[in-house]
């Protein structure tokens, strides 16, 4: 594979900086999860419009998927490795990557998601489980894949491979490429897991296509891998050591959240750019360092499928039933997890029912939508979808009536806003209260005073690039 270079990961919301750094990025990394839609007939579609706009991005191109990991007991869906595979084929990357973790458990009705990738089981067992699932996607694509080494919260455990190892037999078994997220690691060793040294002494490194970089922030006691900024100093001096050691790194990404955006300038990533390039000369590898092989080792404590169970049932805010969930439940970093979760629920729900968290927040405060939300949280595993999600949480809100004046018309308004946005089928809403006076408070952050009330029927019709408004709607009393 030839090298790419040094780029960026693109999320909607970075376009601006995308713009204002084109010529100094050579590669575009794509999370193709945000181009997925999750259609009313319970299949999944690609946003094609949303792609073309990729075409007027500068670089290269790689995928970087974020919705299926291959770490756990639980296979890749095979709908999901399907809409990968074509995605890959039609933007022509060189290889696909995803995350050695997992964020499904079990399966059937008993099954549920996690909605967040959690650390894998270190063991013998877990290394032939992730084996196996990472060679359901890669035997499944047309071109060559790579799993990423993820962030671990969790304390060290005695009866577990180290990350180095389990990481290395996997990619060694799987015979894989790595992307090895340098912020990742690091974040790792910050918060108490093995050295970064100590890692990169265990890792095949000439299986390293890739390398990320991101920024991070403390929280709770925590190193997040947050990808809140520009790298820090000691992540950018470890890159400078690192990146002559990997013969195989075709490219180095900068990895930023789109929220992170706003305090972004423009000249400071193209500065970055530079500095990159300045560390990864072209044609010049450090000489190799002899590699720690880690040898056998036994197989004890829980097996892979009650690792998951008991982490992922944690995780998702279960009480502790079985002994292995009360060991897992003394370690802090559960609280995190449960606490990272329920922000990116919350978050998903802010982007697709906007007026309905704006309203719910505006009545009930900070305080009262936390409390709704974890009572929420008790009662459903979340989605993968941003979309599901949201249609839980109404369901849920229907259930439980909140008193929350507005509430059932507002969230009829969002739903019907966001089926149209799912399939561009116009759809006609009937409320009863003037929705032009709900968009208008709503929109300025403020409580509707005393709307007029009626039957009113406003028809939403999706207009390409107005998405996440209230578009081409017209409203009026209804007659009849």
């Amino acid at each position: 594979m030839d090298r790419l270079g040094v780029g960026l990961t693109y999320v909607r919301g970075l376009e601006g900086l995308l713009e204002e750094c084109g010529e100094k990025l050579d590669v575009v990394e794509v999370e193709p999860q945000t181009f997925w839609r999750a259609r009313p007939d319970g299949t999944v579609g690609t946003d094609d419009e949303a792609l073309r706009r990729l075409a007027d991005l500068p670089g290269a191109r790689l995928l970087h998927s974020i919705g299926d990991p291959v770490g756990g007991t639980v296979l890749p869906e095979a709908e999901h490795i399907h809409l990968l595979g074509e995605l890959a084929a039609r933007m022509d990357v060189p290889w696909v990557s995803e995350h050695l973790a997992f964020s499904r458990v079990g399966g059937g009705a008993e099954g549920f998601r996690t909605g967040f990738m959690l650390p894998p089981r270190q063991s013998p067992a877990g290394v032939r489980r992730g084996v196996r699932s990472v060679r359901a996607m890669a035997d499944a694509l047309p071109v060559p894949f790579a799993v990423e080494l993820g962030t671990n919260y969790l304390r060290p455990r005695a009866d577990e491979l180290s990350d180095g190892a389990f990481a290395a037999q996997v990619a060694e078994q799987a015979d894989c490429g790595l992307l090895l997220d340098l912020h990742n690691v690091l974040a790792n060793e910050r918060n108490g897991r093995c050295t970064v040294d100590d890692l990169l002494a265990e890792l095949p490194l000439e299986r390293v296509w890739e390398v990320h970089l991101a920024g991070g922030f403390e929280h709770r006691g925590y190193w997040l891998d947050a990808h809140s900024g520009l790298p820090d100093e000691e992540l950018l001096l470890l890159a400078e050591r690192v990146l002559p050691r990997l013969p195989a790194l075709r490219a180095v990404l900068f990895e930023v959240m789109a929220s992170a955006a706003p305090g972004l300038e423009a000249s400071e990533v193209r500065e970055l750019t530079d500095r990159v390039r300045e560390m990864w000369v072209p044609g010049v590898v450090a000489a190799p360092v002899s590699r720690r092989v880690v040898g056998e080792a036994a197989e004890t404590g829980p097996s892979p499928e009650e690792w998951e169970a008991a982490l992922g049932r944690l995780a998702v805010g279960r009480e502790p039933r079985t002994a292995l969930e009360r060991e897992l439940a003394a370690d802090p970093a559960i609280g995190l997890l449960r606490e990272l979760i329920l922000e990116f629920r919350a978050g998903a729900l802010a982007g697709t029912l906007v007026h309905t968290v704006r309203l719910l927040l505006l009545t009930l405060g900070e305080g009262g939508v936390r409390e709704l939300l974890a009572g929420y949280a008790r009662q459903r595993t979340p989605e993968l979808f941003a979309t599901a999600e949201a249609l839980a949480f109404a369901e849920h809100l229907r259930r439980t009536c909140p008193a929350v004046p507005l509430l059932p018309d507002v969230l009829e308004l969002d739903l019907g806003l966001m089926r149209v946005r799912l399939d561009g089928e116009p759809r006609t809403v009937e409320l009863g209260t003037d929705p032009n006076v709900l968009l208008t408070a709503l929109g300025a952050g403020r409580l509707p005073q005393d709307p007029p009330r009626g039957t009113y029927r406003l028809r939403l019709v999706d207009t390409p690039g107005a998405r996440g408004t209230a578009r081409g709607g017209t409203a009026a009393p209804a007659t009849g």
